[in-house]
């Protein structure tokens, strides 16, 4: 859309080396699950881990059918997904100290704007434990 209105980038947060630059309201994106969900049937968490995993391990080796799936779902185009996509962009996911501080950062700021009415104790909040039953995990 922007290029179709000759938008021009004014900032490209995604060259910016600091990922907290793009912590927003919808950035980072956890993977949540009902803590009953957990509880009752964690084989069922880990399984769909290893699914997403696996789903990212076939993006990285498959740029190009990345871009043309992008390009289907998003009406976008080719040039639309290549001004959209960083290519080569991870969409492995982890519960790294770095990504957790991201989210706690996520937190604080929807806090910060009234999405949530109390702290999350993002740290205590994150279980490690399905992604640690993911196989190559």
């Amino acid at each position: 859309a922007a290029l179709r209105h000759g938008a021009e980038v004014g900032i490209d947060l995604d060259a910016v080396p600091d990922r907290r630059t793009r912590v927003n309201n919808g950035t980072p994106r956890p993977i949540t699950v009902h803590q009953r969900l957990l509880d009752e049937h964690p084989d069922v968490v880990t399984r769909f881990l290893s699914v997403l995993l696996r789903a990212a391990d076939w993006a990285a080796g498959h740029p190009a059918e990345v871009a043309r799936i992008l390009g289907a779902e998003t009406g976008a185009g080719a040039s639309g997904v290549a001004a959209a996509y960083v290519p080569g962009a991870s969409l492995h996911l982890d519960l790294s100290p770095e990504r957790l501080d991201l989210l706690a950062e996520q937190e604080r700021f929807l806090r910060g704007h009234h999405f949530l009415q109390s702290p999350v104790d993002v740290a205590a909040w994150a279980d490690h434990t399905p992604l640690q039953g993911v196989p190559h995990a």
